[in-house]
């Protein structure tokens, strides 16, 4: 079984007797070190101003650049937009008319069906079909004769 005794630690082993944070330095009272620092000259001035200028031209290139870029951005999704609503108008007007195309070729193709084409040559033309006894042929074999009548002869 397990011995359930009570213990006693010793914790004073673990103490260090320093803290563990770093010391800052004890800071010296008198006069705090301030650096003087020589006046600039001109041209050193004018070299600041020049860096400055620099960096301020490069910041409105790169502003005026973006600029660019978006206004093109715009333009190309207007133009874009125009574009797809004349297509848009264009495939309406082409299913229109493709419908219209259709309507036409069905009429067409009742008015010249080969049903309507005889019934107005038998009804209104008084035509007939052709019988096999109106159906003569001609020998080709043979050659060609031409034959003058004295009828014909005369009125020559």
């Amino acid at each position: 079984m397990a011995d359930n005794q009570a213990r006693a630690y010793d914790f004073e082993y673990f103490e260090t007797g320093y803290s563990a944070a770093p010391q800052r330095k004890a800071e010296e009272k008198g006069s705090p070190s301030i650096k003087k620092v020589a006046p600039r000259t001109r041209e050193e001035k004018r070299q600041q101003e020049m860096i400055g200028l620099n960096r301020s031209l490069r910041v409105f290139a790169f502003i005026l650049a973006m600029f660019m870029v978006i206004s093109m951005q715009i333009v190309a999704g207007a133009k874009n937009y125009r574009l797809d609503r004349e297509i848009q108008k264009v495939e309406q007007l082409l299913a229109v008319e493709q419908a219209e195309n259709i309507r036409l070729s069905s009429t067409l193709n009742g008015i010249t069906g080969i049903a309507v084409i005889d019934n107005y040559a038998t009804e209104v033309l008084g035509m007939t079909k052709v019988e096999n006894y109106q159906i003569e042929c001609i020998d080709l074999s043979v050659g060609d004769t031409v034959l003058y009548t004295s009828s014909l002869t005369g009125n020559r």
